[in-house]
């Protein structure tokens, strides 16, 4: 085995030969190598340029995550308990709006997607006395990509959604550089409907939150991801 190879090995020693580490010492051994041809290629002794090639690289910690593991039963019990309060909450935000004729579909569909959370809420607590600590892994790079694109996705869906509002009914008045007139009470709060419940739907990047949050706090052994 050559020094590269050595060192390489040191570097990951007592980590877990998964296919992400060997995929990385591979990539890191051939760093090392382009490293030392290049630089006794410029007229350095091998041993000196092996010996710089190596300073540059001490150690892989942060480069290597080795997949994390939550209790199944209390992370799904919470994750239920949580997306069914804030299903509520979403849900007595969107009676109002009754009133004005918006988003009327959304607020008879909320209570329905409260009791199914509420039954299986039930379920899982019920099952939970006489199960096992089931563990399931997770990775935490992965978890926190889901949780990214869901706040991105939930912000560009309320962007759209607001342009949509504003082209509907100010877009005329934009276009033609006429001021907006509100009739009274009534033609502002149905306005100011169709620019609130979008923002209900926060409660789906809130709940990849919750999911993240609740699959290091139930992580199997009790160490916690940053």
């Amino acid at each position: 085995m050559n020094p590269l190879q050595e060192h390489v090995e040191k570097l990951f020693a007592g980590y877990k030969p998964t296919p992400q580490v060997r995929e990385l010492k591979a990539e890191i051994l051939s760093n090392l190598e382009a490293k030392v041809a290049d630089l006794t290629g410029d007229g350095m002794e091998y041993s000196l340029a092996v010996e710089a090639a190596k300073s540059n690289i001490t150690s892989v910690e942060g480069l290597v995550e080795e997949p994390a593991s939550y209790e199944v039963v209390k992370y799904r019990s919470e994750l239920l308990q949580t997306a069914l309060l804030y299903s509520l909450i979403a849900w007595i935000i969107t009676i109002p709006m009754r009133l004005f004729q918006v988003a009327e579909n959304l607020s008879l569909l909320l209570p329905l997607i409260a009791v199914v959370l509420g039954i299986l809420y039930l379920l899982v607590r019920g099952s939970a006395a006489g199960a096992d600590s089931k563990t399931a892994s997770f990775n935490h790079t992965s978890a926190v990509r889901s949780r990214t694109l869901a706040w991105i996705i939930w912000g560009i869906f309320v962007l759209a959604m607001t342009m949509s509002t504003t082209a509907v009914h100010m877009g005329s008045n934009i276009w033609f550089g006429r001021p907006l007139h509100i009739s009274g009470p009534y033609q502002f709060g149905t306005l100011a409907a169709h620019y609130a419940w979008p923002l209900v739907t926060i409660i789906i990047p809130l709940i990849f939150s919750a999911s993240l949050r609740l699959k290091m706090k139930h992580e199997a052994g009790g160490r916690h991801v940053d």
